[in-house]
C-alpha cells in the first residue's frame, strides 16, 4: 500500500504496454540519439537501485559495474534510506521486511502482516516509522474503522516496536521524516498534512514540505531538466541558469492512441558530476551524457533510484 516508490512485475508491464499501443494505435516512438557501451563513455560510479521485475531489487553503479542483489522480485520496496544502507520491503501480501547491508535476508516484521501501509526510514536508517492500512479481512462497510494515523516506530536492528496512539480515524497516504529526525509529516486522506513532533507526540496541521532531495537530483550545478512534450514524448532537455536549454535526449514518432498514458521518459535524474542524466524508456535504464547526447542501456527495468552512497 506504500506508495513512496513504484514498483512492478517486468513481463507483465512490458505486455501491458505492448496491448495498450496495439490496441490504441498509438507508437511509442524511437530514441534518435547515437549509443554507445556505457563503458566506453560513462566515467560516474554513482551507486543507484533498480527494480529489475522478475530478476528483482538490484544495487548497480551508473557504469554497470558492481551489480549486486538486494531483494528477490516476491518483494517490492517501501522505504529506503538516502544511503541505501537499510530498506524496507513489502510483499503482495503486504506483509513488511527490514533488511540492511549486515544481511541479506529480509527480516519480517509480523505485527504489519496483511495491514501495511505506508512507511519512512529515518535517514540513518535506525527507525522505521509505518502506518497501517484498513482491516481488510473485516467487512468493507466496515474498514473505516481501521483506518487511523497511529503511527509504529520500529528499532531496525531489535524490531522493537513504539506505538504513537491515533488522533483521528483517517487513513494516512504520505509519511515522510524531517530531515532531522525529530518528526514525521502525515499526508492524510482528506488532504490535511500532520506534523507529528516526536519528543512530545503532538501533531500539528501543516502544509506538505517539499522534498528536497528528489527535486534536487533534478537539478544540478544550476541547470536542471525539462521534458518535451507530455511525459517526456519528445525527449528531455538539460535547461542552464541562463534559460539555454540542451536537447539531451530525442525520441522520435510518439503518438497516443485511446487511454495511452503512460509515460515516455521516466525518473529523469543528474548524477552527482552533473555530467549525466539516468532516465527510463521502454522498461529499461538509460543513461545519457549532457554534453554530447550519448547514450547507453545500463539494465532493463524501472524507476532507478540514485543513493547517496559511495
Amino acid at each position: 500500500m506504500s506508495h513512496g516508490f513504484q514498483s512492478f512485475d517486468g513481463m507483465v508491464r512490458t505486455s501491458l504496454v505492448v496491448f495498450v499501443m496495439a490496441a490504441c494505435g498509438g507508437s511509442p516512438g524511437k530514441l534518435t540519439n547515437s549509443r554507445k557501451p556505457i563503458a566506453d563513455f560513462v566515467t560516474d560510479k554513482d551507486p543507484m537501485l533498480v527494480d529489475t521485475g522478475g530478476g528483482g531489487l538490484v544495487r548497480i553503479r551508473l557504469d554497470g559495474s558492481d551489480r549486486q542483489p538486494v531483494a528477490p522480485s516476491k518483494y517490492h520496496l517501501v522505504a529506503r534510506t538516502p544511503d541505501g544502507r537499510v530498506f524496507a520491503l513489502e510483499d503482495s501480501e503486504t506483509n513488511l521486511y527490514i533488511v540492511d547491508s549486515s544481511s541479506s535476508t529480509p527480516r519480517r516484521v509480523p505485527e504489519f502482516d496483511q495491514r501495511t501501509g505506508e512507511a519512512a526510514l529515518r535517514p540513518d536508517g535506525a527507525v522505521l516509522a509505518v502506518t497501517k492500512h484498513a482491516d481488510f479481512s473485516q467487512p468493507q462497510a466496515r474498514w473505516h474503522e481501521s483506518e487511523d494515523d497511529t503511527v509504529y516506530l520500529v528499532d531496525t536492528r531489535t524490531l522493537a516496536i513504539d506505538v504513537i496512539p491515533k488522533s483521528r480515524f483517517e487513513l494516512v497516504t504520505r509519511l515522510m521524516w524531517a530531515p532531522d529526525g525529530t518528526s514525521l509529516y502525515q499526508g492524510m486522506f482528506g488532504f490535511d498534512t500532520l506534523q507529528l513532533d516526536l519528543a512530545t507526540r503532538s501533531r500539528t496541521k501543516v502544509e506538505w514540505p517539499v522534498n528536497v532531495a528528489t527535486a534536487a537530483r533534478e537539478r544540478c550545478g544550476g541547470s536542471h531538466i525539462e521534458m518535451r512534450g507530455w511525459k517526456g514524448d519528445q525527449g528531455f532537455d538539460v535547461v542552464d541558469a541562463k534559460g539555454n536549454a540542451r536537447h539531451v535526449v530525442t525520441i522520435e514518432g510518439r503518438s497516443r492512441g485511446f487511454h495511452d498514458y503512460i509515460a515516455t521518459i521516466d525518473s529523469a535524474a543528474f548524477t552527482r558530476s552533473c555530467k549525466y542524466v539516468v532516465f527510463t524508456y521502454q522498461q529499461s535504464v538509460w543513461v545519457a551524457e549532457v554534453a554530447t547526447g550519448t547514450v547507453g542501456h545500463v539494465i532493463s527495468g524501472g524507476t532507478p533510484i540514485l543513493l547517496d552512497g559511495p
